[in-house]
């Protein structure tokens, strides 16, 4: 994003009562991470109060590139468009959770999922950028994506920025909330 710089304003720790349990028959899968999920203001009630949450079967599939699932970042700035705001209402909310990813069937293009392939735990859409892999670090058997955006070398992929997707809610512990103030260039036109 070229459009704004994001500026932490408060970090806020999240432990929502009963998530725990779900998330922990998940914690012995491979490959956890720490990422970023973005959304209306408007949500964060809802989100807060009862997780995040997998569209309905009724709801319209268009919009989900990769079917409906709970969709995450390796990348702050793919996460915040996804926040709304505009310049005269600047202020967006953040979550990192914890995703217990396990193994990734890998994909390049829109694939309108329903059910994983047999012995993967989630999507990830290749992206063309990345965080430089360098600069990840592991806490407590979770990697936290921190280098800046790198070129992934994949250019045969519809996707700017790297997404995971789960597809099973109790895949995520939700560990932050984040208030940030995005900071909007002015345009010149």
């Amino acid at each position: 994003h070229n459009t704004y710089t994001l500026e932490v304003e408060e970090i806020f720790k999240i432990v929502r009562e009963g998530e725990y349990q779900k998330y922990r028959p998940f914690q012995d899968l491979p490959n956890r991470q720490l990422l970023w999920h973005g959304s209306r203001a408007t949500n964060y009630a809802g989100i807060l109060s009862q997780g995040l949450r997998i569209a309905p079967p009724e709801a319209p599939v268009t919009g989900y590139m990769f079917g409906k699932g709970v969709y995450f970042a390796d990348m702050v700035s793919k996460s915040a468009n996804y926040c709304h705001t505009s310049q005269s209402d600047p202020t967006g909310l953040l979550l990192l959770g914890e995703v217990a990813l396990g193994n990734m069937h890998e994909l390049k293009k829109a694939s309108h999922i329903t059910k994983l392939p047999k012995g993967k735990h989630s999507v990830k859409g290749l992206g063309r950028n990345a965080p430089d892999p360098s600069a990840t670090v592991t806490l407590d058997g979770v990697q936290v994506p921190l280098g800046k955006g790198t070129n992934t070398n994949i250019d045969d992929t519809s996707l700017l920025y790297n997404e995971y997707i789960v597809y099973d809610v109790a895949q995520v512990n939700l560990k932050y909330l984040l208030k940030i103030k995005f900071n909007y260039q002015m345009s010149m036109w």
